[in-house]
């Protein structure tokens, strides 16, 4: 789930940033900023683009959130990202029904370590499926338990697995989403992530429409 909770800022605040060099603005858009814009791109002109800023509901399996906090800590400035608020096992506890299930499990690349490369054959899919609910519900059943001996929520999630749901809020600039879906909706990116990529892009790109075509026009990357 992703869900855009608020935003400020638009395509012409980028401009207006960027001129305030030299002490002028623009009231409305024009052609002229049009350029400009499409200037601040293709040479990497960035802080402009940190004075827009999105915030964003998202709710994932965990190992997608850890992928998702590289670009929280690993940002090249400090005002990238402004916040990034999430759920905590510490004082809640794992429902049953918050697992990621795949619809469909994928093949391990054999050129790229990290990646994968298509999906399995169906009866060895339908073998690791089982698998893979078995151990869920192996999970779940430990967690329950040691919440009924007593143990605290805070060491009892340690035994939860990483496809299991969490939420999160994360306000960031636009350069930081920018930089996040030109990473993530790639083709060497996991599948499961490019497709929270993709939902950020066609929620934001109505927004900043031409900060977005800019950005396409260049195939640029901050």
């Amino acid at each position: 789930m992703v869900r855009l909770i608020d935003w400020m800022g638009s395509s012409l605040d980028i401009v207006c940033d960027a001129r305030q060099s030299f002490d002028q603005t623009s009231s409305e858009w024009s052609e002229k900023d049009q350029k400009l814009l499409n200037y601040l791109v293709q040479h990497k002109h960035t802080s402009p683009f940190r004075g827009v800023v999105t915030k964003w509901q998202v709710k994932a399996p965990l190992y997608v959130c850890r992928q998702w906090w590289k670009h929280v800590i690993g940002g090249t400035f400090a005002n990238d990202t402004l916040g990034w608020n999430e759920k905590s096992f510490r004082y809640c506890e794992a429902d049953d029904d918050t697992y990621y299930m795949p619809r469909e499990f994928r093949q391990q690349s054999l050129s790229n370590k990290q990646a994968s490369s298509g999906p399995l054959e169906p009866t060895m899919n339908q073998m690791a499926m089982l698998e893979y609910a078995k151990a869920l519900e192996q999970a779940k059943q430990a967690y329950r338990a040691l919440l009924t001996f007593g143990v605290s929520k805070e060491q009892a999630r340690g035994i939860l697995p990483t496809s299991m749901y969490t939420s999160f809020t994360w306000t960031c600039s636009l350069q930081a989403l920018l930089h996040f879906i030109s990473l993530r909706d790639e083709a060497g990116s996991q599948g499961e992530i490019q497709a929270y990529a993709q939902a950020l892009s066609t929620l934001a790109r109505p927004l900043f429409k031409e900060a977005f075509e800019a950005f396409d026009l260049h195939q640029s990357s901050f």
